[in-house]
């Protein structure tokens, strides 16, 4: 039965509603002024209560040893409860205004509340109830907070107080000295993930910006007396250029090299995790392809026995579970003795001779894949057909594999002119067409790249540079994309004999200034154990042209012939900036040792040929920034090698 509603009654009821609803609001708004203004209210309450007391007790005309006698009962039952129960002792300990009350109320009731004792009750009221209000300021100022956000936030603060870090931030950093004079840290957080432990901070900043909080690293680094690789600045996540992120870490997560064990690549993003950052915070990543572009160039660039050949092998142990959809070609120009652990499982061409056959066909191949690709027919998203493709959208695209032309060594390769130019090409056009090119080098001098168009193009995509010993090798490769210290990176960490092989910096699917350390291949056999070896064949369905055999290496006889000391010696131009960045990178070396470099040492470690190495060696002595102690170079004044 449907319910009937008498029209009479309709008004009432209304009324009745908007009547509860007004009760209902008038309560809510008195339980939050009760919340607000509670730590305002019980010493205005105590107040009023102790003086409505004495009233009570002048009009009763109850004599002033009767009040006495009740107050020593209070305390004596107080004193007794203390005892008994030792959690009552902190709400139970007497207080000054309970002393003055005790003397105030037998007074009250001999004399009365008004007059002169109304005016001398309400004066000691009001020095005892002011303050008590000021302290609790902050939860009338700030209504809007709950109880236990502000408990919360006053605890942080509190937190943030005592920490030594953020009082030596303010001391020094913050100071008007300091490298960001009026910063902040805010947003305390410890974190323990990854097998790295740290406090990380946000920065507020007073008129500096995020990119000059980056660069003030090592001031903050010289004020809290770290090593680079245990404070880091990076930007917020936000992007606020008035704020930054600051990490100060006590552990490393990458003192222990992790191993390789499982393909990471993401086929659909082409992001290839390469090895996990310091801070444990995730993995610095290689952008190989962009979905819809095409292939990336990559620069690996580290000293001797850096681990520049184990950020190769995670790329062949990657891309030969692709299925063919990527080749890495591994071109070496020392005849396979820079990597030897690769030969077994890609296709490679060993010594300069083989090298120069197998750049002009793929010299050829651009060409041919350049024509298959203009001449592929789809149909877009209205159904129109058209015919030729911009790009290459992802690997195995139109039946043609991505093609990684990986070559070690490459100054050896670049000064040669004919073979710098097809490397050039491939690296400006090869990308629309599934090919690049991957190098690895000791340095980045532009001579020894093969000019300077050929290193900008290899450093517009992925940048891997591991330790060395010359900082200008950071500010060629990243240049204003990353602030970087491959320099500063020893051969061992930090109060440990544990090396750093595999350390560095990474700007490619990742972009954090943090160094991180490349994932452990200790056998390749190990990892292709059940891996079919990649093989290399052209768009035209043919293989490479097996290069024609080395010569066999012939013992040397004694001979009677006599050799010219004094012939003269062709030796590789460098320009200028060439010779400082090698002066500035011998230097470096020979800061790093007591006793000094011989020639081949120095020849060794610096990447450069022979002859040059000498040649810069000599002029160092020249200009009186080393000397020789026997057939060694020591360096003369350690200031002026910048750390």
């Amino acid at each position: 039965m449907a319910r009937r509603t008498t029209p009479d009654l309709q008004p009432e009821q209304e009324q009745d509603e908007q009547t509860e609803a007004l009760a209902q609001a008038a309560r809510a708004v008195a339980r939050k002024a009760v919340h607000r203004y509670r730590h305002a209210v019980a010493p205005h309450a105590t107040v009023a209560g102790v003086w409505g007391t004495g009233v009570v007790l002048h009009l009763a005309d109850v004599p002033a040893w009767q009040v006495l006698a009740g107050e020593a009962a209070v305390y004596a039952a107080a004193a007794t409860v203390r005892t008994l129960f030792p959690k009552t002792r902190g709400p139970l300990t007497p207080r000054w205004w309970q002393a003055g009350t005790t003397v105030w109320l037998p007074a009250a009731a001999e004399l009365g509340a008004f007059g002169a004792m109304q005016s001398l009750y309400f004066a000691a009221a009001g020095l005892w109830t002011v303050p008590y209000v000021w302290r609790n300021r902050g939860y009338i100022t700030r209504p809007e907070l709950k109880r236990r956000a502000l408990e919360a936030a006053q605890q942080a603060k509190a937190l943030e107080a005592a920490d030594p870090i953020v009082k030596r931030w303010n001391t020094k950093t913050a100071g008007k000295r300091g490298a960001l004079p009026g910063s902040e840290l805010t947003d305390r957080e410890e974190f323990a993930h990854g097998g790295a432990e740290g406090v990380r901070y946000r920065v507020t900043l007073d008129g500096q910006t995020t990119e000059e909080a980056m660069e003030a690293r090592k001031r903050i680094c010289s004020d809290f007396g770290k090593a680079i690789n245990f404070v880091h600045v990076e930007e917020p996540d936000g992007g606020e250029q008035n704020a930054a992120v600051v990490t100060a870490l006590k552990r490393l997560a990458v003192e222990d090299a992790q191993l390789w064990t499982e393909p990471l690549l993401d086929l659909e993003t082409g992001i290839l995790p390469v090895g996990p950052f310091e801070d444990g915070a995730g993995d610095a990543a290689l952008q190989v392809w962009e979905p819809g572009s095409g292939p990336l160039p990559c620069g690996i660039f580290g000293a001797m026995r850096t681990g520049k050949s184990s950020i190769l092998k995670i790329a062949v142990a990657e891309f030969a579970r692709t299925e063919g959809r990527i080749v890495l070609d591994y071109l070496d120009p020392q005849d396979g003795q820079s990597c030897p652990d690769l030969l077994d499982y890609v296709p490679h061409a060993l010594g300069i001779d083989a090298i120069r056959q197998r750049l002009y066909d793929y010299q050829a191949e651009m060409a041919h894949r350049r024509k298959l690709l203009s001449q592929v027919e789809w149909t877009d998203e209205d159904g129109v057909k058209r015919r030729g493709v911009q790009s290459y959208d992802h690997p195995g695209v139109h039946g043609l594999p991505m093609l990684v032309i990986a070559i070690d060594e490459f100054h050896l390769v670049a000064r040669h002119e004919d073979l710098a130019t097809i490397v050039h090409d491939i690296l400006a056009e090869g990308s629309k067409c599934g090919m690049t090119v991957w190098t690895l080098d000791q340095n980045v001098y532009v001579a020894g790249m093969g000019g300077g168009d050929v290193l900008a193009l290899v450093t517009s995509g992925n940048i891997v540079v591991l330790r060395n010993s010359d900082r200008r090798i950071a500010s060629a490769t990243f240049g204003q994309r990353m602030v970087a210290y491959p320099h500063l990176i020893k051969l061992y960490f930090p109060g440990t004999r544990k090396k750093t092989k595999g350390c560095g910096y990474l700007l490619g699917a990742t972009d954090r200034p943090v160094m991180m350390r490349a994932r452990h291949i200790p056998k390749m056999s190990k990892v292709m154990r059940d891996v079919t070896p990649m093989k290399l064949t052209w768009a035209d369905g043919t293989t490479p042209t097996a290069p024609a055999p080395a010569p066999p290496v012939q013992e040397r006889v004694a001979s009677d012939e006599q050799i010219s000391f004094d012939a003269p010696v062709e030796v590789e131009a460098l320009s200028p900036d060439d010779v400082a960045a090698a002066q500035q990178s011998m230097l470096s070396l020979l800061a790093e040792t007591d006793e000094g470099l011989t020639g081949p040492e120095l020849t060794v470690r610096s990447g450069l040929p022979l002859p040059v190495a000498f040649r810069v060696a000599a002029s160092l002595v020249e200009q009186g920034q080393a000397c020789m102690a026997g057939d060694r170079y020591v360096i003369a004044d350690r200031k002026r090698v910048a750390s």
